[in-house]
């Protein structure tokens, strides 16, 4: 039937439906009243006492929910609403939907798609979103669908219960977020990855390898590459057969350690290297353990640190060979007792020390024999040869009105035959070493003494100035130092 024209309000064809109503009874003067169903504008009645009240004139109603009368109701008043919508059955064949208030639209067809509370346009179709289960149909009943056809759909699917399988499940897309609980079927891909804890209480199957050992081992085809978050193994342990490659630092925890197991070579030794070819190597059998470096450019083996560096055989009774940050190097023999210190000048040793051929010192003399047969050198030197002249080394020099100076590592007893004025200086020495110094006048002369010698008297004594005059001074070394020496001098002797 066509729609009818002329007629003042809506069309015949158009019939009013009442949607919601309330009534309220104001407690004092009031105004302004809330519509708790909501109303569409032009849509509300408004009754006071039963007498209806003209919109715009007696009250106002603009945005869906307030009414605001003009005059204020009192106590003792009943103020009554009515909303309406307009329903239009003007074509039998579609159906109207609205949503909040909202006409959504008329369509033929009025579908129910997953679990949800929403109403939405699609095309020539109104999806509408149920919440909860309960009802039939896809609000909540189990349904059985074709095994060909199955469910097709192109939105998205949620599920606010559990979700049951029982056959393959195929993922195109991948999986996103957590996947908890217990899966009994198989999960099967070509590609991707799982990018949190994966935990497996069976059987894993890595590609199509399914041979798992009697104690539960899986060998995997083509090996197990892991990109970022390493391999935790909580118990059990690491067994590799094959060579293994580290582009990395191994670490071990505190209190761990690395241990080389029973696994020999056909030389029944175990070995460790810095490289496929290097030269250095740790190896060793069951008795004996080898550090070695062979390669043909090696030049060593370094052991250093910030202490000192022992080597030794193991107990009190061995020998033992210490190294120190200072630069010298000790050797312990049983005990342990010190048998050889390195120190700054030489060599100190303790005990008896045998030497099976000749001892040189210095250039060009040795002690022993010379053919290379076996001597033995006691600490008493009753067995030594080849020593030099006994006595103390004389120094003799000439002093002409110039500062003298005498060398006090290179003899005990100075000569100094001088003229003029004369001052006496000393270099070099060992403390606690005892020197003389004979002065002899060549004509007339005076002679002094550098501020290193210290007299009783505190002053240098007055020697004789004649000429042919002889004196006599002797001191002993305090301490050596360049601005340091101290000589304690005696009484000068005069033989003139």
């Amino acid at each position: 039937m066509a729609d009818r024209n002329g007629y003042i309000g809506r069309a015949p064809s158009d019939s009013a439906v009442t949607v919601a109503r309330q009534t309220f009874s104001p407690t004092g003067v009031t105004t302004d009243f809330t519509f708790a169903s909501g109303y569409t504008v032009g849509y509300l009645d408004l009754f006071l006492n039963g007498t209806k009240l003209i919109e715009g004139v007696d009250y106002n109603a603009t945005d869906t929910s307030t009414i605001s009368l003009v005059s204020a109701a009192i106590n003792g008043d009943v103020l009554e609403g009515v909303a309406y919508k307009a329903f239009n059955l003007g074509d039998g064949s579609r159906i109207g939907i609205q949503s909040a208030g909202t006409l959504v639209g008329n369509v033929n067809n009025l579908n129910f798609v997953g679990v949800g509370n929403s109403i939405s346009l699609n095309g020539g179709t109104i999806d509408i979103l149920i919440e909860g289960g309960g009802g039939a149909g896809a609000a909540g009943t189990w349904t059985n669908y074709d095994g060909n056809t199955g469910v097709t759909t192109t939105k998205k699917v949620k599920i606010q219960n559990d979700l049951e399988v029982t056959g393959v499940t195929t993922s195109t897309g991948g999986f996103v977020g957590a996947l908890t609980g217990n899966v009994t079927g198989n999960i099967a891909g070509s590609t991707g990855s799982f990018t949190g804890n994966v935990s497996v209480g069976g059987t894993l199957t890595y590609e199509d390898v399914t041979n798992v050992d009697s104690v539960g081992l899986v060998t995997a085809r083509s090996g197990i590459k892991v990109l970022a978050g390493g391999v935790n193994i909580v118990g059990g342990g690491l067994t590799v057969a094959g060579v293994s490659t580290f582009h990395n630092n191994v670490e071990l925890p505190n209190g761990q350690h690395l241990i080389l197991g029973d696994g020999l070579d056909d030389s029944g030794n175990f070995k460790l290297y810095n490289g496929a070819n290097a030269p250095f190597e740790i190896f060793g059998s069951t008795k004996e353990t080898y550090i070695r470096n062979t390669g043909s450019n090696a030049s060593g083996i370094s052991i250093s640190a910030n202490g000192s560096v022992t080597m030794g055989g193991g107990g009190t009774a061995g020998f033992s060979l210490q190294a120190e940050t200072d630069g010298t190097a000790k050797l312990y023999g049983p005990g342990p007792l010190l048998k050889l210190q390195t120190t700054a000048s030489g060599v100190s040793i303790t005990g008896t020390s045998t030497c099976t051929g000749s001892v040189q010192v210095g250039s060009g003399q040795s002690f022993g024999s010379s053919t290379g047969s076996a001597a033995v050198y006691y600490g008493d030197g009753s067995n030594l040869t080849n020593l030099p002249a006994a006595g103390l080394t004389t120094e003799a020099l000439v002093s002409s009105g110039i500062v003298t100076t005498l060398n006090l590592t290179a003899a005990q007893d100075h000569k100094v035959t001088a003229s003029g004025i004369t001052t006496i200086t000393v270099s070099g020495g060992t403390e606690a070493e005892s020197h003389t110094v004979r002065i002899i006048n060549s004509g007339i002369t005076t002679v002094g003494f550098s501020t290193y010698f210290l007299f009783p008297s505190g002053s240098a004594p007055s020697l004789p100035t004649a000429s042919g005059a002889i004196s006599l001074i002797s001191f002993t070394v305090n301490r050596v130092g360049a601005a340091g020496t101290q000589l304690l001098a005696g009484a000068s002797v005069n033989f003139s």
